[in-house]
C-alpha cells in the first residue's frame, strides 16, 4: 500500500474518533437525568394555561397572612419590632410601668448594665422683674445771655491835619504809619468845603496825647496839630 494512502487513511480515522467522543461527551452532559421535574411543553406554540387570572386576583385579593406571633426574648437581647407599637405584654419583661403625663421618664439599666443617671429636673420659668431704668437728669436749662452794658468813655485825639484833599491826606497817613503812629480819616464839612482830617490815637490821658503831640509837630505838614477831647459811648 502506498505512503500516501496511508496517511489519508489514517486522516479520517482520527477525524472519526474525535467526532464520536464530541458527541458522545454531548449526550452525557445535556441528557435528562431521572427524577427531574419536566417543563411542560407548548402544544402548537401554546403556553400553558396559568393558575390564576390577574383578573381574578384584582376583584378578589387573597388576604394578607397574619404575623407570626412574637417570640419572647431572652434577657440581654434587644427586640426590633416593625409596623405598629406592640402592647406592653408583648414586651420582654412584661407590661411596661406608668408614666405620669407631663413627667420625664427614668431610664432603666440593662439587664447586668450599670444604671443610667437620671435627668435633671426642668423647674418653672419665672421671668425676672424688670427693673425700671434710670431717668436721665433733666438738662439744665443755658444761663441766659448777660445784656451789653453801655458805659461813656473819654479819648483824646492828636488831629495832624486836616487838608481838601484826599490824596494828601492819605499820603500823610502813610507817613505816619511809617513813623509807627497809627491814624483815622475822617470827614467834616466847614463853610461847604470837605476837610480829610487826618487824627492819631486815641489815648486814654491828655498828658500822654500832649506828649505824642509834640513830636508830631515835627512832622511836615504837622506844624499846627494840636489836642482833642471826645466823649463817646461804648458798649461792653
Amino acid at each position: 500500500m502506498p505512503v500516501e494512502t496511508k496517511k489519508v487513511l489514517w486522516t479520517v480515522i482520527s477525524v472519526g474518533l474525535f467526532l464520536v467522543v464530541f458527541f458522545g461527551t454531548a449526550l452525557l452532559l445535556f441528557a435528562p437525568r431521572r427524577g427531574a421535574p419536566q417543563a411542560p411543553a407548548a402544544v402548537g406554540n401554546e403556553a400553558p394555561p396559568r393558575a390564576v387570572e390577574p383578573d381574578e386576583y384584582l376583584l378578589n385579593p387573597a388576604p394578607a397572612p397574619s404575623p407570626a406571633a412574637p417570640v419572647p426574648a431572652s434577657p440581654g437581647e434587644v427586640v426590633i419590632v416593625y409596623g405598629d407599637n406592640p402592647p406592653a405584654s408583648a414586651l420582654p419583661g412584661g407590661s411596661a410601668p406608668a408614666v405620669p403625663a407631663g413627667a420625664v421618664p427614668t431610664p432603666q439599666a440593662p439587664p447586668g448594665g450599670t444604671a443610667l443617671p437620671a435627668p435633671a429636673k426642668s423647674g418653672t420659668y419665672t421671668p425676672a422683674a424688670s427693673t425700671p431704668a434710670a431717668k436721665a437728669p433733666a438738662a439744665k436749662p443755658a444761663a441766659p445771655a448777660p445784656k451789653p452794658k453801655t458805659v461813656t468813655v473819654t479819648e483824646w485825639w492828636i488831629q495832624a491835619s486836616s487838608p481838601t484833599s484826599r490824596s494828601r491826606a492819605e499820603s500823610l497817613q502813610a507817613e505816619l504809619a511809617q513813623k509807627g503812629l497809627s491814624s483815622v480819616i475822617t470827614l467834616k464839612e466847614i463853610d461847604g468845603t470837605t476837610h480829610y482830617r487826618v487824627r492819631i490815637g486815641p489815648y486814654t490821658s491828655e498828658k500822654e496825647a500832649i506828649g505824642w503831640r509834640d513830636r508830631v509837630r515835627a512832622l511836615p505838614d504837622c506844624a499846627e496839630a494840636y489836642v482833642s477831647k471826645t466823649t463817646v459811648q461804648r458798649t461792653l
